[in-house]
């Protein structure tokens, strides 16, 4: 895979990354105290998903971006007059699914954002308000669980007598080392992590420190108020099941993971401002663009964290529209564009789809 073709992968699996699984720090034997002031000790202890406690020792909630590479479609910080064009677009991430009995919509969503980026475009938040039913990747209250925590966590760890080094060829490892000196963070932080879970965290930082948060992504904006308007959440797949995707990568494709995350980390700004603006209106050929990229440089990981998933979300979606209650299903924008992605699906069933 050259480069340029490494950058795209990563780019276009920005978008699939399933919203956040809370994880509650856990106090290690090996895990020294890193003291932190001001702004960076506040930044790390948000950011870090694993590692981190802060002076006071005292647990803090992490929002944990799910899958792959470079954690999330994230959103720029835009001029006012483009953010109001950009809610003015005709076309959003956002389709109308009619059933013979029911009528359900699919929201793309983005999962880090900054609070300036609300309110949403009026079609969007309309769907959500129309809708009885909430529908989500997993369920976000047993995400934040202690045990769901809990069990992240300890798959998130490398067996006993692996390291992190020894999963990382020499110079993949010597990158990632020049990279922690630049955040000023020391390597044991590091050391028993599996490699998917070290470099969705990097990135996870630099997210973080462009000012994006989890708790304003489209996701856990709408958890929020689906729970304060007393609507019924579903979700499609387990916790345990979006666990193992994060953590069942093999050696090899850590490595790539991990590569890859250290190479375009420097441009992350200008992969999200792509990404983004296709999210913003509606652009699906763009979307698409960025889907068939990372099937054809990395097909494995891409049909797995993907399109398989895809596939399985149909006949629950089918479900929702047999029932007599409008529903709103919201997913990472990636499950919904292309050939094999939800719209494409439902319509080869022969359903009527139409984006708003």
């Amino acid at each position: 895979m050259g480069e340029d073709g490494q950058s795209k992968f990563f780019c276009g699996y920005a978008d699939l990354n399933y919203y956040g699984i809370v994880l509650r720090l856990q106090r290690r034997a090996k895990c020294a105290r890193i003291e932190l002031r001001g702004r960076r000790q506040l930044f790390l202890s948000r950011a870090f998903p694993l590692a981190i406690r802060v002076r006071d020792m005292k647990f803090r909630r992490v929002q944990f971006l799910g899958v792959l590479l470079l954690v999330v479609l994230a959103l720029v910080h835009p001029a006012c007059a483009q953010d109001a064009a950009a809610r003015a677009a005709s076309r959003h991430s956002l389709w109308k699914v009619e059933g013979t009995n029911n009528t359900l919509y699919l929201l793309g969503s983005i999962h880090l954002l900054k609070e300036d980026n609300y309110p949403l475009p009026a079609p969007i938040e309309a769907a959500f308000s129309n809708s009885l039913i909430a529908v989500f990747e997993a369920d976000v209250s047993r995400m934040q669980q202690p045990e769901s925590q809990l069990k992240l966590m300890t798959k998130a760890r490398l067996p006993a007598g692996e390291t992190l080094k020894s999963q990382l060829s020499s110079e993949t490892y010597a990158r990632f080392e020049e990279h922690l000196k630049k955040l000023e963070l020391p390597e044991m932080v590091f050391a028993q992590l599996k490699p998917s879970l070290a470099a969705i965290t990097l990135a996870m930082l630099e997210l973080q420190k462009m000012g994006f948060d989890p708790a304003h992504g489209v996701d856990q904006h709408f958890y929020n108020r689906a729970r304060q308007d007393g609507k019924t959440t579903e979700a499609l797949e387990s916790v345990d099941f979006q666990i193992d995707l994060l953590t069942n990568f093999t050696k090899e494709e850590g490595e790539l993971l991990m590569k890859t995350t250290l190479k375009d980390i420097e441009n992350t700004q200008k992969m999200y401002d792509e990404i983004v603006q296709a999210w913003k209106t509606g652009d699906v050929d763009a979307m698409e663009k960025l889907i068939n990229e990372a099937l054809r440089e990395a097909p494995a990981i891409a049909s797995r964290l993907l399109t398989d998933r895809n596939h399985n979300w149909v006949p629950k979606i089918r479900e929702l529209l047999k029932g007599g209650k409008p529903a709103i299903v919201i997913v990472g924008a990636g499950h919904l564009v292309g050939s094999e992605g939800v719209v494409a699906l439902l319509r080869q069933q022969g359903l009527k789809v139409t984006q708003l």
